[in-house]
């Protein structure tokens, strides 16, 4: 199989999304004419309102970047000096990195086996009357079904944040990534399937955490209690407005892509796609595949071929082996596991038919443990 390009270590598999133009340009010289830039342009609630429409949601806030969402959440939930936030052991330092911003515990807690859901044996041995919250990660835009904890949480009276950062049109339980929580906290940066270079938003159906998080990341509207300034510009809402409208494309486009991938898997190799539920889709932010053996082997033959996972391209790891989470370690294997055995491929839409061919064809020889081509 060949391709318009080579690709191998040295040159890999661009992963990078770009979309084409799809109006910006016009909406960023609306709100240049207007005259406002800044988060009181008129485009604001445009964008928002639309947002919630489109996930279904009662309220949208939109915010300057996907931790600015995680924090404004944590403080509605009155994270704090002495209290505790419970978080996957798989998150991502940007998910974690809030509740040191609140200067609160993170208390690190594994998943399920080959899951991205919490694992609620170990959940439930890590609450205390200090844990304010708890976090639940669809990392990869991959479904985590948190059914298993959802009495245990709401009859210890624990809201849910969901960090859905990677998560735009990823369903769980037939429902929309960052609407099955209290409150669902999403990026918009450069490398999501929205994009709108910075930036990000807030999503929930209570109208009274959804007042204090306006208020809290609009300066408190200058009328009295503390608040930041997260507000997002007014050219990047007009670009997120633009772009929203083309999700359902590029999502379809994706799941094109995959379905070209894992036709050409062989069913007795050495790969397969990271489980999930029948009633759950993943947006394929990326395809996951997890390997049953080999898996250090497995990960070096993909990076050689030009499609690093995660773990050798970002050295993507379980949170306490990064220095600022070391003190919070505990022992988590199947966070362990996840971290080794899985392989991210990109599939987003602007991969040529002749790359989707090539990754589909890498992929098949490395499951059956042949040397990349």
């Amino acid at each position: 199989m060949t391709t318009d390009t080579a690709y191998d270590l040295d040159h890999p598999v661009d992963d990078r999304y770009s979309p084409p133009p799809c109006g910006e340009l016009e909406e960023i010289r609306a709100v240049l004419d207007d005259g406002r830039l800044s988060g009181g342009a008129q485009v604001l609630p445009l964008y928002e309102r639309a947002l919630a429409a489109r996930f279904g949601a009662a309220r949208a806030i939109a915010v300057n970047s996907g931790t600015s969402a995680l924090h404004a959440a944590l403080v509605a939930f009155d994270v704090r000096p002495g209290t505790e936030v419970l978080v996957p052991a798989t998150a991502p330092l940007p998910t974690a990195m809030p509740i040191l911003t609140c200067d609160a515990t993170p208390v690190l807690v594994d998943t399920l086996p080959n899951s991205l859901a919490l694992d609620p044996t170990d959940l439930q041995r890590k609450l205390t009357p200090r844990t304010r919250a708890v976090i639940t990660l669809p990392l990869w835009g991959y479904p985590n079904d948190e059914r298993a904890i959802t009495g245990l949480l709401a009859d210890a009276g624990i809201p849910v944040i969901e960090d859905a950062a990677q998560a735009h049109g990823t369903r769980i339980a037939n429902q929309h990534a960052g609407t099955l929580g209290q409150v669902g906290c999403f990026s918009t940066h450069d490398r999501k399937l929205l994009s709108t270079g910075e930036g990000g938003f807030v999503l929930t159906n209570d109208h009274d955490l959804a007042d204090r998080i306006d208020h809290y990341t609009h300066l408190g509207h200058l009328r009295g209690g503390h608040g930041v300034n997260y507000k997002l510009a007014g050219p990047l809402a007009a670009i997120g407005l633009r772009r929203l409208a083309r999700l359902d494309a590029q999502l379809a486009q994706r799941r094109r892509n995959v379905e070209r991938i894992l036709t050409a898997l062989p069913a007795a190799g050495l790969l397969r796609e990271l489980p999930y539920g029948v009633q759950d889709k993943p947006n394929y932010y990326n395809l996951v595949l997890i390997a049953t053996a080999r898996q250090a082997e497995i990960a070096d033959a993909f990076h050689r071929a030009g499609l690093p996972p995660d773990s050798i391209r970002w050295r993507y790891q379980p949170l306490y082996h990064q220095p600022l989470f070391q003190p919070y370690a505990t022992a988590c294997p199947n966070a362990e596991h996840l971290a080794t055995a899985t392989i991210q491929l990109p599939v987003h839409p602007q991969l040529s038919e002749a790359t989707v061919a090539w990754i589909a064809d890498q992929t098949a020889r490395i499951t059956q443990g042949e040397t990349p081509a």
